[in-house]
């Protein structure tokens, strides 16, 4: 089974793309489209992954990027952003990688990959304790669902 992976995106065709690209992947996607939301699903669901754009007009995302950061330690967290070179912006600071808008899809497959390869074994751990029962895959052609 591959990874599920909560994208936190406000913006509705980049969540078609992404839930469409990741889907086709055969990762499991939930959609959230602001902090508050994505801080909930963090909390009822298990994810193996995060991506967070930064650019959401709705929310401030440099706190919900704290509080993921923060409460969600073993948690890959890969950022998305039109501003990569930010100074506050730093790998060292809990995100595992940070990729420029627009995004290319296959480096965003890539580095999913690979930052999911370097938390395999958590991933694993939580894999054999079986699915989490809020999580609701939802069926190809459906709407993303918003959290």
């Amino acid at each position: 089974m591959k990874a599920t992976i909560l994208v936190i995106e406000d913006d509705p065709a980049m969540c078609e793309s992404l839930d469409h690209t990741l889907q086709s992947e055969g990762y499991e996607v939930a959609i959230a489209s602001s902090g508050p939301e994505a801080l909930h699903a963090l909390r009822e669901t298990g994810f193996d992954l995060v991506l967070l754009d930064l650019d959401m007009s709705i929310a401030n995302q440099w706190d919900t990027l704290g509080k993921i950061v923060t409460n969600s330690l073993a948690l890959p967290l890969i950022v998305m952003t039109e501003r990569p070179d930010w100074p506050r912006l730093s790998t060292q600071d809990g995100v595992a990688a940070i990729l420029a808008k627009p995004l290319d899809m296959v480096v965003l497959l890539e580095v999913i990959e690979r930052v999911l390869a370097q938390s395999a074994a958590p991933r694993r751990r939580r894999n054999e304790a079986g699915p989490s029962p809020a999580f609701k895959p939802r069926m190809r052609g459906q709407n993303p669902p918003h959290l």
